[in-house]
């Protein structure tokens, strides 16, 4: 059995044995596990290797890929939350130079919650490369955005922005503020409320990050044969929509350009390009947050008790509900063609990942969170006062460990 570190308050120390119990799929890396309850942290867990010669520590922080998207966002919830940005109004108000080419009358709203569809950068495969070279040329990039189409009438209907959203959003904290996401959110969010997280991670905040590991793939739990069966049905099918297709524009929203087009060579791309010192530093808040897994489920904890921390308003419940509830218009996202249920935080409702597999956040259907490329999420549960994070390092997208680990502190719950 492997050793699990950490502590859980007393009763929910069957979530210690099943992490002994499913180590295996860690792989050949390390993973953590956190979770509040009416901001108590009730559980906080690590085991394995954050790289072939460092053990994983209480505080190893790894690269969260997408769940960086819900931590950028809450510099656009702060500001919403004092009266400084509107959700009604149009992103032209804060940033005039983005009011053009149909994106005129595009709402802050759309523009947080995957509806506005500025899904590409363009030119983007010129602009950057594998070495985090372009990354950190905000400007050029925001002025990209800006001069660009949009792929769909802002509004009428919701498609991921995979590679866009950090700095969409950071360009309007900065019009706003005059500083960009990830300064904000240092100054405002990260160090008032004691979290181990960065948007752009200097040079002397690397050394603790674990290796991303992508190759070989991270052990499979063991699943019904027919499960299996749909799994790889599943992945050709994601071969034939459109992000697979080069001629297809949501091919270059989804980066494919950059980062390669089967999973293989994605994956593979997506470890070379995060390991990068000079890419890991920049503030591109669409994939480039890195966190432990306590401080995770410590940012959920105020989504989880109508914004309350530390026994203290942190944001308004209205501004909680404005940015944990489903927004408009809904329907099946024309980017990953699965109905995802986006939030204007860019949480996504508590769908299925797997057949058969619990749900992500728990059995609680209002639970909302953000998953990362790699198997990281947080997410929060306001109908049990829970929130929690996981992270791992070597990536496995079927989420089953932290699934089945969420499963077990549900089962926990009435024995407490």
């Amino acid at each position: 059995m492997t050793t699990i570190h950490g502590h859980t308050r007393p009763g929910f120390e069957p979530i210690r044995q099943r992490f002994s119990e499913l180590a295996h799929l860690m792989g050949a890396g390390g993973a953590a596990f956190a979770v509040t309850r009416h901001d108590e942290l009730i559980v906080d867990l690590w085991a394995g290797q954050a790289d072939h010669d460092r053990a994983w520590t209480r505080d190893t922080r790894v690269h969260i890929q997408s769940t960086s998207k819900a931590v950028t966002a809450w510099a656009a919830m702060v500001l919403v939350d004092r009266g400084e940005l509107d959700l009604e109004r149009t992103v032209a108000h804060y940033w005039p130079e983005y009011g053009c080419r149909g994106k005129e009358r595009t709402t802050v709203r759309q523009l947080l919650s995957h509806a506005a569809g500025s899904t590409r950068l363009p030119g983007y495969t010129d602009l950057l490369d594998l070495d985090g070279n372009g990354l950190d040329q905000y400007d050029e990039i925001a002025s990209r955005l800006a001069a660009a189409e949009p792929d769909w009438a802002p509004g009428t209907a919701h498609g991921y922005h995979g590679y866009t959203y950090g700095n969409l959003i950071s360009e309007l904290v900065l019009r706003v503020t005059g500083r960009r996401a990830g300064a904000f959110l240092r100054d405002d969010v990260f160090g008032p409320l004691n979290l181990n997280l960065w948007l752009g991670t200097p040079a002397s905040e690397q050394r603790n990050l674990a290796a991303i590991k992508t190759w070989p793939p991270a052990p499979l739990p063991e699943l019904p044969p027919e499960v299996m069966a749909a799994m790889a049905s599943m992945a050709e099918t994601m071969k034939s929509t459109p992000l697979g297709n080069p001629d297809a524009w949501q091919y270059h929203a989804g980066f494919k350009g950059l980062l390669g087009g089967p999973y293989d060579l994605f994956s593979l791309s997506v470890r070379q390009l995060w390991s990068q010192p000079k890419a890991l530093a920049a503030e591109f808040g669409a994939a480039n947050v890195t966190a432990d897994a306590r401080s995770l489920a410590r940012l959920y904890t105020p989504l989880a008790l109508r914004g309350q921390l530390d026994g203290r308003a942190i944001v308004k419940p209205e501004t909680v509900r404005a940015f944990s509830e489903k927004a408009s218009p809904g329907g099946t996202d024309l980017v990953i063609s699965r109905v995802m249920g986006w939030t204007c935080g860019s949480h996504h409702a508590n769908n299925p990942l797997v057949p058969t597999l619990p749900l992500p956040f728990g059995p609680n259907a209002e639970a909302f969170g953000m998953t990362g490329g790699g198997g990281n999420y947080g997410f929060a549960d306001p109908a049990a006062g829970i929130a929690g994070g996981f992270v791992r390092n070597h990536y496995c997208n079927t989420f089953a460990l932290s699934s089945y680990l969420v499963e077990s502190l549900y089962g926990c719950l009435g024995n407490v």
